[in-house]
């Protein structure tokens, strides 16, 4: 790499005067464009300047978070051929990897420590020394010491110390080498199912966790040796937050947990967790990579027990994958929606409602078959009475559920769920629903064509009526009426367009201006040399629409009644 002498004193004026983050902070459209890492390396290993002095590790501690992500990468690159000792480096190694947090980048310094120790093995050695004598930096990061020393035996040997702190640092060390056959492999099992079966240190047992699916990861293609009475041990225990761990694991290491392990794991997630937020997300996760081994009505029953117990609603976007493995099938969708509207709980039911609306897709059609139905006839009536509380927004999805009631339920749901086709969702919609129903008479089942049939007759006798209204001036909103709906329709409006800005990623990316009339927006943009260059982007019509439930407007009052009704109402316990 070229540089040009002027930067090499720059930078030692710059450290011999205290100012050397800030001079590298000065230089970030430079960094973006070569790599200054070797650059630092270099002069510090001549001596011209120092990065691991007390003024430069106490100055990047106190950088704030954007400016410490524009210096670290060039810490991290200078740290492997740093010639300094071995105290020096884990100085600037445990503040870079804490000053990260939780980044998924955080573990970079520690990967260039690695190579550190390759290059300077003498000094690893001292690292582990270090750490059973219980130095708290070198056992904050002997692991990757050993991991540069590629000794087996070193970490059998901190195994079993009589500090749990380094007996936790053996087994993550076992973890992280290169296990050599099958025979050392089950060896290193055999300790983890040790710990879990006697240790209580949440450090030593959280280690013993680690290793054993990482040494089943790296030895996939055999049949995973002690897995299930491991993870039964794990589960026995009765560690909520070991549960955690197990949900992590089924995202880290698929290729290393067989089938029943799998549904061992989803069984016990569907208990009580610690953090059921982090038992979602590492589930949804790994769901990216499931495959046969994989129980959908297991995962439902994780994902129904733990959305209720979280502080904040989610959204469907924060479970993608689970939402695309239920869209991937129709059965799929069926089993989920005819579980979870049978459940009625309120978060579970919004959920759904937030899902069949995400990502614009409105009218989905979800055929719920006779198997999927419920066989309680309280339930088929409780089921349909959710459906219409909670998807009154997405009309189509709403009917098609009903008219698998319709199709395969039990007489008085059948009644029932024929009633609330009707009334409220023909009274309230007449376009995308009446379309689905005409295509649903054509192809459908005999009971489906006569009810739809009915349906269709008293709607068109309740719009002739409405019809023959019209010219009553007690049906129309006043003056003041009006005003008060325009008002109130700006105030809405104003705040969906706030939180979508909020939530837009380009909206904080790039400077935004407000048209309200033109047929072209003309701006002015800095080119080379501070020149103005004139931008010219042509303006077309776009528009949107939604049809307003029309019961919304001729009985809102009684409409929000039924809804809500429907929306909190519970099952009578039997």
């Amino acid at each position: 790499m070229k540089t040009t002498p002027s930067i090499h004193k720059q930078l030692e004026y710059a450290d011999r005067s205290g100012e050397l983050i800030p001079y590298l902070l000065s230089l970030e459209s430079r960094i973006r464009r070569q790599e200054y890492g070797p650059v630092l390396c270099e002069l510090h290993n001549l001596g011209e300047i120092s990065l691991v002095s007390d003024h430069n590790l106490a100055a990047i501690e106190d950088l704030d978070h954007n400016e410490f992500w524009l210096v670290m990468h060039l810490f991290d690159q200078a740290i492997p051929e740093l010639d300094c000792s071995f105290r020096d480096v884990l100085r600037l190694v445990h503040i870079l990897v804490s000053k990260a947090g939780s980044d998924g980048a955080a573990g970079m310094p520690n990967i260039s420590l690695v190579k550190w120790c390759k290059a300077n093995p003498e000094k690893a050695k001292l690292i582990v020394d270090g750490a059973i004598s219980l130095d708290k930096l070198c056992l904050s990061h002997c692991v990757f010491a050993v991991q540069a020393l590629g000794s087996i035996e070193l970490a059998f040997e901190l195994l079993g110390h009589s500090d749990k702190a380094v007996a936790a640092v053996g087994l993550r060390s076992l973890g992280r080498l290169e296990v050599g056959n099958e025979t050392i492999a089950k060896r290193v099992i055999d300790e983890c199912c040790k710990v879990i079966a006697i240790e209580k240190n949440q450090d030593v047992r959280s280690s013993a966790i680690e290793t054993a699916f990482n040494t089943w990861e790296k030895f996939g293609s055999f049949e995973p040796y002690r897995q299930q009475e491991f993870i039964e041990a794990i589960i026995n225990a009765k560690g909520d937050s070991e549960l955690v761990h197990l949900s992590a694991a089924l995202f880290y290491h698929s290729n290393g947990i067989g089938a029943e392990s799998i549904d061992i794991i989803l069984q016990a997630l569907a208990g009580e967790v610690s953090n059921p937020q982090a038992t979602l997300h590492w589930l949804d996760h790994a769901l990216h990579e499931k495959d046969e081994g994989w129980d959908l009505n297991k995962v439902i029953k994780v994902f129904a027990t733990q959305i209720p117990k979280l502080e904040n609603s989610i959204e469907p976007s924060q479970l993608y994958n689970f939402c695309q493995w239920i869209w991937s099938s129709p059965d799929n969708a069926a089993q989920l929606f005819s579980s979870w509207l049978v459940i009625g709980q309120f978060d579970l039911c919004k959920f759904l409602a937030d899902m069949v609306g995400e990502g614009g897709n409105k009218n989905n059609i979800v055929e719920i078959s006779k198997a999927r139905l419920p066989n309680d006839l309280n339930d088929q009536i409780f089921m349909a009475r959710k459906c219409v509380g909670f998807l009154w927004l997405h009309e189509v999805t709403a009917a098609s559920i009903l008219l698998s009631i319709v199709k395969s339920g039990k007489k008085l749901a059948r009644e029932e769920a024929e009633k609330l086709l009707y009334n409220p969702l023909l009274l309230s919609y007449n376009g995308a629903l009446r379309n689905f129903l005409d295509e649903q008479r054509k192809k459908s089942s005999k009971r489906i064509s006569g009810c739809i049939k009915r349906l269709i007759e008293r709607h068109d006798i309740y719009l002739e009526g409405l019809k023959s209204t019209e010219h009553l001036v007690e049906f129309r909103p006043t003056i003041e009426q009006r005003r008060a709906a325009a008002i109130q329709d700006r105030e809405c409006n104003k705040e969906i367009k706030k939180h979508a800005h909020e939530r837009s990623l380009i909206c904080q990316l790039v400077p935004r201006q407000t048209l309200l009339y033109g047929r072209k927006s003309f701006s002015l943009t800095s080119g080379e040399n501070g020149k103005k260059v004139p931008s010219v982007t042509p303006l077309s019509e776009f528009f949107y629409s939604a049809e307003l439930p029309r019961l919304a407007v001729i009985d809102s009052v009684g409409f929000n009644e039924k809804l809500t009704i429907f929306r909190i109402e519970q099952k009578v316990s039997q």
